[in-house]
């Protein structure tokens, strides 16, 4: 959620807009109208050493590190009031619940995430065994947690250093490292006399492995990969950067075992370590010459630690649901490089995509640590786009927002301030921009590729724009979330100056930009065009006054009608969205995500990818490859505007639950991991009204909002709910841990 987002959770509202309900009181047949019985104190679970879910895979180099677990309430609205942590030198020691090392007592606080060690001394290159303990709000201590496992690194970071990227010898201190997981085909197909096609269901990177029963010396195997296939054979012109390789091995009379790898290919900027070998997306093998009998032949997929588990989502709308698989199955494959990159023709980060994978990585799996190694290479190797360089800002603050871990924010404070580009603003506030600069340190780019501008003006003749209103869009927002940074870090002239200039460039922006015979908001000074981009950047940023909305929303859907379809790309689509929805247009903006037209998510499955792509088609972009992580907007979208789920506060202690289905959907259940626990939602309506059950996370209190009419009779958990009606919406407030169901009758 962005900083400046409002939710009205004022109860002193008119009297036309107050529900008559009796004030709400928790009883047992709450609890069993869930089907969820909570028993009395819980053992913590999910325990994190320093964001690492599984920190046995990997090295800590820091000397102090943090700890973090999910609290599990003994009862509905339940919140930890204490905890206790044991460090172990050895698992037996941790076994017997001697902490060796550190032995906290019982700590008054409900601190359940960042948590930091305070104990003897660590020494490098050392196990360490953890658990932790909490109390209830009852004072009842539950039973120790599982064991965690942690070891030190080799040698200790010094403060100075980064945080993961680039830290330590060993390149997979901090984070999780790669490796190699095998898939079996779901189709294998003789097509030919010593010919066998091969198809794993999903396009992954990696290597095929063959295991043959017999082979004579000498005898030669053609291997052919491939990402799209027509029928049983890989189609070997498949068009733009969509992979397609071949390779011949030569067999052993004694070897059973080969692996097949693609030739080397080059124009990639990172690519995993060497000792990993060559790799490339795929999702089919062909071979030639390997006799009669099938073959044994696995697909291994180079990935890094990812819990397929810790997510999943389900709709009335089947199409809604294919493209959710989509984008978090993208999520995983797109860890092969353990750092996020933006496909696998170049294999370079960009921040754009980086701030996309993000959001999408955090809807569907509890992990933080690749999004901050992304993050720091970036700091070193920025990329040309002015734009991107926002992003920098949006990510660091969704670090936050997600972990309520502030060393990000602290390390690269100057960082970001430098990224917020308060240093190119002009006399009245505004922001310069860099139209048809060199592509080395600032460029303005609006969106891309350039054919999904919708002629958005940039240059023209010897026109240049010079103040543009995507550029002064992301300044604004970013301006907004420096003021909140600055707090955080403790620059409090640096958060007033912040404040000051947002609120100025919001006043200057709306002055210049808007075009009051055209209602609607212009590409920049000096022309007279307006693009969807200069319409929907605003509006998802919160820069479009309330009696300006329902014009921008007006001529977004004209742009729609003239675009046949979504007018931005695939990374610009994630703004467009999230600008009809927090505008209140669910129904266009589920329409756009779930159509099936050629600039669709529908349309990247029915091409045949498995993955989400960098372009809506080849069509848009000739040279566009199958595998980019920006192509996943709808991903994050689902999770954060359609199920609702977005942190209100750092380390999301306080959440907003606000489901929005539109007329396209009747039923939405899905899970999204959050740093202190799962939450789950799922909402179902009818003509008769709206049935919402949602399950709350310990430490978390919720705002639930639901559509609602002012006749409407609202209860909770069973009871009839007093609460406030604003703008169409029913707001339940403080919300606490455990299953509540929520029921609006018409």
């Amino acid at each position: 959620m962005f900083p400046n987002q409002k939710i009205n959770t004022d109860n002193s509202l008119k009297k036309t807009d107050r529900y008559r309900f009796s004030a709400r009181t928790w009883l047992p047949v709450a609890v069993a109208l869930m089907g969820m019985q909570l028993l009395a104190a819980d053992a913590p679970t999910g325990l994190m050493c320093n964001l690492l879910e599984h920190p046995e895979q990997t090295v800590i180099n820091k000397a102090t590190p943090d700890f973090a677990w999910i609290y599990n309430p003994s009862f509905p609205g339940d919140s930890q009031k204490g905890f206790q942590i044991l460090v172990s030198s050895s698992r037996s020691d941790a076994e017997a619940g001697r902490g060796d090392i550190l032995d906290s007592k019982i700590v008054d606080n409900s601190q359940s995430i960042n948590v930091l060690f305070q104990g003897t001394a660590l020494k490098p290159d050392t196990c360490y065994f953890w658990q932790v303990r909490t109390k209830d709000s009852k004072g009842e201590v539950s039973p120790y947690s599982s064991i965690q496992q942690f070891k030190t690194d080799t040698q200790f970071a010094s403060p100075s250093s980064n945080l993961i990227h680039n830290t330590s010898t060993n390149i997979w201190a901090n984070r999780y490292p790669l490796r190699y997981v095998g898939h079996a085909p779901v189709l294998a197909t003789n097509t030919g006399s010593g010919r066998w096609f091969f198809d794993f269901g999903q396009d992954a990177f990696g290597y095929a492995k063959l295991e043959i029963s017999e082979a004579q010396d000498g005898q030669k195997i053609e291997v052919r990969f491939g990402e799209l296939a027509l029928e049983t054979a890989i189609n070997p012109t498949p068009g733009g950067c969509i992979r397609y390789a071949t390779n011949v091995i030569v067999l052993k009379k004694d070897k059973r075992i080969y692996e097949l790898r693609p030739p080397v290919y080059k124009g990639q900027t990172l690519n995993p370590p060497k000792d990993f070998g060559v790799v490339m997306p795929f999702r089919y093998v062909e071979l030639t010459g390997c006799g009669t009998s099938q073959p044994k032949v696995t697909q291994e997929r180079l990935l890094s630690e990812f819990n397929t588990n810790a997510a999943s989502f389900k709709s009335s709308n089947p199409t809604l649901d294919a493209i959710w698989n989509l984008c978090k199955n993208s999520m995983q494959i797109f860890t092969f490089d353990g750092i996020y990159i933006d496909g696998d023709r170049e294999r370079k980060p960009y921040e754009a995509d980086t701030y996309i994978q993000q959001l999408c990585s955090y809807a569907v799996d509890r992990e933080f640590t690749m999004t901050r190694c992304s993050f720091e290479y970036l700091v070193e190797h920025p990329t040309w786009p002015t734009e991107w360089k926002f992003h920098m800002v949006l990510v660091a603050w969704n670090d936050y927002l997600h972990t309520g871990n502030k060393d990000l924010l602290l390390k690269y404070y100057d960082t970001l301030k430098h990224d917020s580009f308060v240093w190119a603003a002009t006399g009245n506030g505004l922001m310069q921009g860099f139209p048809g600069f060199p592509q080395k340190t600032n460029s303005d780019i609006v969106d891309w590729p350039a054919g999904d501008r919708d002629g958005f003006v940039m240059m023209k003749g010897p026109y240049k724009n010079w103040t543009n209103s995507v550029n002064n869009a992301f300044f604004f927002q970013c301006l907004q979330i420096m003021a909140e940074i600055a707090t955080v870090t403790g620059h409090a002239n640096d958060a007033v100056d912040f404040h000051s200039r947002a609120t100025n460039v919001f006043e200057m922006f709306n002055k210049t930009f808007w075009n009051e015979e055209q209602h609607c908001y212009v590409d920049g000074v000096g022309t007279q065009h307006s693009s969807a981009h200069a319409n929907f950047f605003p509006l998802a940023f919160d820069l479009v006054p309330e009696n300006r909305r329902a014009d921008v929303l007006k001529f977004l859907h004209e742009r729609i009608l003239a675009n046949h379809g979504m007018p931005p790309s695939v990374y610009g689509a994630q703004f467009f969205l999230e600008g009809l929805f927090k505008a209140g247009d669910a129904d266009t903006a589920l329409e756009l995500i779930t159509t099936n037209g050629p600039r669709s998510w529908h349309n990247m499955i029915v091409s045949g990818s498995t993955l989400t792509t960098e372009a809506w088609s080849l069509a848009d972009k000739p040279n566009q490859d199958w595998n980019h992580a920006w192509g996943a907007a709808a991903g994050n979208l689902i999770a954060r505007y359609v199920l609702g789920l977005r942190p209100l506060t750092p380390g999301g202690g306080q959440i907003v639950i606000q489901p929005q289905l539109g007329k396209l959907l009747t039923e939405v259940n899905g899970t999204i991991p959050t740093i202190r626990g799962p939450v789950s939602i799922h909402v179902k309506k009818s003509d008769s009204g709206t049935l919402a059950d949602v399950v709350i996370p310990g430490n978390v209190t919720a705002t639930i909002l639901l559509p609602a009419g002012e006749k409407d009779r609202v209860s909770v958990d069973g009871l009839l709910f007093s609460g406030s009606l604003s703008n169409g919406l029913a707001v339940i407030k403080n919300t606490g841990a455990g299953a509540h169901q929520i029921k609006i009758e018409k």
